[in-house]
């Protein structure tokens, strides 16, 4: 692959993860102008499953204008779209158009996160857990840094919305990087190329597994994230930056990680990896639930985004292998899943919020968690059974 458009990804995907802790950093701002004009957390919830559609539009999509418009188009081509939308939202005053905001911004982050998860994957087809789990590491450390710099901000007065607004001024300066970089764009229609999703593959078990393990991490990850900073300003009277800074807790561990996982993941195997990953989850996540205790709070946090860390990237990397042919079409498959763990747990999360307070409702999220366990046992047992064969041969 052309360096430059190695570059291009890394780079993209330290923004991305900027954009993706946007809404959780400000969620307790969005959260008081809004209740203060008589909407409740259910109402403001489904604020999940609008970014979620429209994540779920672009990662279609992104198979096809990859083909038809070359990765790198593509590339700056939703970096623009990302900017506008952003700075459309930032203005929008009604509720309604604030929704439809974030289904246009989260449209154009998936085309983007597809392409670019699709692009690294193909560059690296006999390291793609170690490559895959280093262009996650730097979206983790985009997503650590930005919530300290929003924080920062709110304390000292700064309204919300311009959070939005800097956003839109990255993704704009980045839309015109890649405009200008030149160099060669993939061919639009290879072997390699991303192709249009086909939801048959899920009929194999294993993708049915790795669909479900993607489903299960961006569900419960996303429903702590988006309502973090909120439970621990009601449950431990934080300020505004340090309930924020929970995030980048977060991140941080996750970026970490991460990098761990680019280290072992080729030598331990990929449903080692997942394994060990899911049983972390389990013992860690109940600390998060002691909501008066931050300490303790912020230790859970960081033990639960270590374990996170590697899950998305790890089965990005199994599907891959599975077929090396369609690792456009797997990864958009499993950006969908992504996208519907994004939209789903975290809106039941503010509807049974409502009911039993964020406690409860970030206890349930936890019955999500120790089947991540079985189905890494399951991928196992599937990546011994095909391996076995190989080792007759020999």
């Amino acid at each position: 692959m052309d360096r430059r458009l190695n570059l291009l990804g890394l780079t993209g995907y330290v923004f991305i993860g900027t954009a993706a802790v946007l809404i959780p950093s400000i969620m307790p701002q969005v959260n008081a102008e809004f209740t203060a004009l008589g909407f409740t957390l259910a109402a403001i919830g489904l604020i999940f499953p609008a970014r979620a559609a429209g994540g779920i539009l672009g990662n279609l999509l992104a198979g096809v204008g990859s083909d038809r418009l070359g990765r790198r188009r593509l590339v700056w081509i939703s970096a623009l779209v990302l900017a506008i939308s952003l700075t459309l939202t930032a203005l929008a005053q009604a509720w309604t158009l604030f929704l439809i905001g974030f289904v246009v911004i989260s449209a154009a982050q998936g085309s983007l996160s597809t392409g670019i998860n699709a692009m690294i994957a193909d560059a690296n087809p006999n390291a793609r857990g170690r490559a895959l789990n280093i262009l996650h590491a730097v979206y983790g450390a985009g997503a650590a840094v930005s919530p300290l710099v929003i924080g920062y901000f709110l304390d000292r007065g700064v309204d919300w919305r311009w959070a939005l607004g800097g956003a839109a001024a990255i993704w704009l300066a980045y839309a015109l990087g890649a405009w200008q970089l030149g160099g060669s764009d993939p061919a639009r229609a290879t072997e390699n190329a991303p192709k249009p999703i086909s939801y048959s593959m899920l009929r194999a078990a294993p993708l049915a597994a790795l669909f479900a393990v993607a489903f299960i991490y961006n569900g419960v990850a996303t429903s702590l994230l988006g309502w973090i900073a909120l439970y621990m300003q009601e449950s431990a009277g934080l300020t505004p930056f340090l309930a924020v800074s929970m995030i980048s807790v977060f991140y941080a561990a996750l970026t970490i990680g991460r990098f761990l996982c680019a280290a072992f993941a080729e030598r331990l195997g990929y449903a080692a990896t997942l394994l060990i990953l899911g049983s972390g989850i389990t013992l860690t996540y109940p600390l998060v639930l002691l909501g008066g205790n931050p300490l303790l709070v912020t230790i859970g946090v960081f033990l639960t985004g270590l374990s996170f860390s590697g899950l998305f990237p790890t089965a990005l990397a199994y599907g891959s292998r599975l077929y090396p042919q369609q690792t456009g079409s797997v990864a958009g498959l499993l950006s969908v899943s992504m996208t519907l763990g994004a939209m789903i747990p975290p809106w039941w999360t503010g509807l049974l919020a409502a009911w039993w307070g964020l406690t409860g409702a970030l206890a349930f999220n936890y019955l999500l968690v120790p089947p991540l366990i079985f189905l890494a046992l399951f991928l196992g047992r599937r990546e011994r059974q095909a391996a076995t064969p190989a080792l007759a041969a020999e």
